[in-house]
């Protein structure tokens, strides 16, 4: 994932554990994992692997080059875009 923070006031670390809306009624977890060196700074790219919890929920429903908002909750904090997808269960067909 490319990802970008927009709204957080602080660095964020490798264990992170944001929300994605994979779908219009389902929420699910990640973890990060920054590739370059472990952290990111707001208002920067970065490249992340990202590892999406619970993929049998939302089945075929993710493809490269789509953009995912990131969240706390409720709260947008930013945005990703996929660049590859690792796992079939939720890659959606082209």
């Amino acid at each position: 994932m490319q990802v970008y923070f927009s709204d957080k006031d602080t660095t964020v670390k490798s264990g992170y554990r944001p929300h994605y809306k994979v779908k219009a009624d389902y929420l699910t977890t990640t973890i990060y994992w920054f590739i370059d060196s472990g952290i990111t700074e707001p208002n920067r790219r970065a490249l992340a692997f990202v590892k999406f919890t619970t993929s049998e929920a939302y089945p075929k429903c993710l493809k490269v080059g789509s953009n995912l908002e990131v969240r706390e909750g409720s709260r947008v904090v930013g945005h990703a875009k996929i660049q590859e997808i690792y796992n079939d269960r939720p890659r959606k067909s082209s």
